[in-house]
This record gives C-alpha cells, structure tokens and sequence, in this order.
C-alpha cells in the first residue's frame, strides 16, 4: 500500500509564502511554519517536491529537472491564484531552489534560506541521505529487518547521475548568487555541519541584496523547522516579512 503526504494550501488574506522542504523530505516539514504563518493572515502553499512525500521507488524515478520544473509550478501557481508578490521558504534543497526561484520570477519578492548549501556535497553524503530516508520509510511501514535489509539491498548503491545532477545544480546554483537582490532571510542552526554554515555566510558575502537579515539557532542542527527553536525561527521570519511590507528594514 502506498502512503502519501498531502500539499499544504492554507488561504489567508495577506500576500503568499511559498514553503519549499528538504531533499527526500515532504510537506509535513513545513507544516508548522505555515500554520504560524497563516495564523498571522498569510496564505501558505507548501507542495512536496516532485518525487516527494511517498516512497522510496518514486524518489529514485524522478530527475532534478523534474524536481526544479514542480517548483517554477509552484510559484506559478500561486501567480495564477492572483498573488503578486510571492515570498519563498525554502529549507536546505528548497533554498537552493528558492534561489533560482528568485532569480526567475520577479514576483518572487523576498526570499528566507534555511540551512541550504551552495557549496559542493559529496555524492556519497547525498547517497547516505537517500538511504536513511529509505530505511526510515519501511520501518515506518512495518517492514521487518529481513525486509529492510533486502530493499537495500536490491537499490543500493544508487546509480550516480541522478546524484551528480543534484550535486552539480547545487553547485551552479551557488554561481547564481551574485544575481539575487530581494531582501533576504538568512537562517543556519549551529549544530548543523560546516558546509551549511558556510553556505549561508557565502550567500550573504555575495548576494546583491540590500536588505540580509541573518539569525543562528544555537541549539538547531540541519532541519530547524522541526528543531526545538522552530517558533523562534517562525518568529524571526514574521518579523522579517512584517517589516520588509512595511519598508523598515
């Protein structure tokens, strides 16, 4: 039986957020920013990236250019839902994507990165990412350790393209930086390794951007969003949409 992690959409009467989760991850990540957020009056749109949010099979038949093509989708759908500003949230991968999102579409009027690399991630981290996101799915779904064992098994190791193509789009996308000039929102939590930290230095070293705003978590690693300083970085991001609306920062 296949399980399925819905999109969140929660219309509000304020501008849209787009909310974008990490690599083999889904839309439950963001599940309590958007709740935040729309509390506050914003619509919240958080789709699961293109072979996202089911199983392991369905992440390994899809290709970083269908994964990039479902996030222009996703911006273009809130356009076509009559937003004209369109602020992104993107947390590790969906940073990266909200970068190429904001050199994009001009629509796309501020941008918060959390924890997204722009530097260059060995395809055997990225193939140990897939792997856990693996074996925590079939514990998940019941699956005995013979099972599990069997799966692995059988997939892995993963052929390398499809890694290298996200290891090579993380790398162009951090060539694209000196393009950005929306207000930015900068997030790394400290216990988080080195590479995601200088990520975010180097993206407020090179970016145009008038208006960076830049926060450590001191007791967040990777994913804050699901870290104990969760309300802390919603909160952050509030203030920082509030004040960017009203032109004070």
């Amino acid at each position: 039986m296949q399980h399925f992690v819905e999109d969140i959409y929660l219309k509000g009467h304020k501008q849209a957020v787009l909310l974008l989760h990490s690599f083999t991850s889904n839309a439950k990540e963001m599940h309590y920013v958007a709740n935040m957020l729309h509390g506050e009056g914003y619509t919240c749109y958080a789709p699961n990236l293109a072979g996202h949010g089911a199983s392991p099979e369905q992440l390994f038949a899809t290709s970083m250019e269908q994964i990039w093509e479902q996030s222009r989708q996703a911006v273009q759908f809130l356009i076509d839902e009559k937003f004209n500003a369109v602020t992104v949230i993107g947390q590790s991968l969906g940073g990266v994507l909200g970068i190429r999102l904001a050199n994009e579409f001009p629509e796309v009027e501020a941008l918060c990165v959390i924890s997204s690399p722009v530097l260059e991630r060995p395809v055997k981290g990225l193939e140990q990412r897939v792997a856990y996101f693996s074996k925590r799915y079939l514990q998940n779904r019941g699956s005995s350790e013979q099972e599990l064992q069997a799966f692995l098994d059988d997939h892995f190791p993963r052929p390398a393209e499809k890694l290298i193509a996200l290891q090579q789009f993380i790398i162009e996308t951090g060539n694209q930086l000196h393009l950005l000039n929306q207000p930015l929102f900068l997030a790394k939590g400290m216990l988080d390794e080195p590479v995601f930290h200088q990520s975010i230095d180097l993206i407020e070293k090179t970016a145009l951007s008038n208006v960076i705003m830049k926060k450590q978590y001191d007791n967040s690693g990777h994913l804050i969003t699901l870290a104990k300083e969760r309300q802390l970085l919603t909160e952050d991001i509030i203030h920082f949409i509030e004040e960017m609306e009203k032109g004070t920062v």
